[in-house]
């Protein structure tokens, strides 16, 4: 077992001797631009505290799976989490099962995004189908978006799991799963008629769909985008929407009035 100290305490000591040896000497802004050189020192300063090791040293000889319950217990018992324990965590590879397995648990929302963030920094593959959880599931909205976003750089690898889960999926969660389509390099009509089809559905949220579009890169949408152009969109939707229409390679000459739109008035305004 792993003693929970507060390494953040510990270095608030160390900066304090280093003021009042230093006082009269050095700015107050120049003290705290040396703050990271200062937290680096420290890593290899010894404690009494920890036994006499230096903090770099401390979490050395622990396994990958007692660092990550002492992470859990730091969040627990409210002691802030030390760069030094997790960068013990993330230097060594042997982590990444530890940290999969720790996933397929349950756990407050903290953890869990130190869990993922933590296995991004190994660059390790992602359990997709948990994540798929994550994302779809009533979990907080910061996990759900974390596993969005490994999702997405894992996109072309996940687009059947998605294309699968998409009707089954929560009305709410489907943003998710088009941001996920939308990310995909291999171009198919399976993800570009589930784009489209979810674009004209959602009326409400044109910007973000169009936005899809133009990130997917199939010029197919261009008759789609034009449609929807061409009928009543506020200020934002409509240039939205002739980004998109250009990204595709196609152009939207058409002039239109906005002057009596609230949201053009505002950017005008602000450009003035």
């Amino acid at each position: 077992m792993i003693d929970i100290i507060n390494l953040d305490n510990l270095f608030d000591k160390y900066i304090e001797k280093y003021v009042l040896e230093n006082v009269g000497k050095l700015k107050p802004e120049e003290i705290e631009n040396k703050i990271p050189v200062l937290y680096e020192e420290f890593g290899n300063v010894s404690q009494k505290e920890l036994g006499g090791k230096t903090p770099n040293e401390f979490y050395r000889d622990f396994s990958p799976a007692d660092l990550l319950t002492c992470l859990r217990e730091h969040i627990e018992k409210d002691v802030p989490v030390s760069d030094f324990l997790v960068e013990a965590i993330t230097a060594d590879k042997d982590s990444v099962t530890a940290v999969k397995s720790m996933l397929m648990e349950e756990h407050d929302e903290q953890f869990t995004a130190y869990l993922m963030n933590i296995l991004s920094d190994l660059k390790a593959e992602i359990p997709a189908e948990r994540y798929m959880e994550f994302a779809l599931y009533d979990y907080p909205e910061n996990i759900g978006e974390l596993a969005t976003e490994a999702l997405v750089e894992n996109a072309d690898k996940v687009k059947d799991m998605v294309l699968k889960s998409f009707d089954l999926a929560a009305e709410d969660k489907k943003d998710r799963l088009s941001e996920i389509l939308a990310s995909v390099k291999e171009k198919s009509d399976d993800v570009f008629d589930k784009l489209v089809y979810e674009f004209v559905k959602n009326k409400k949220k044109i910007p973000l769909y169009a936005n899809y579009l133009a990130k997917y890169g199939d010029e197919r949408a261009i008759p789609f985008l034009k449609t929807a152009i061409e009928g009543k969109v506020n200020y934002q939707e409509f240039e939205e929407l002739k980004f998109a229409i250009e990204v595709l390679g196609g152009e939207y000459t058409e002039k239109r009035d906005f002057t009596e739109d609230a949201i053009y008035k505002k950017v005008k305004g602000n450009k003035k």
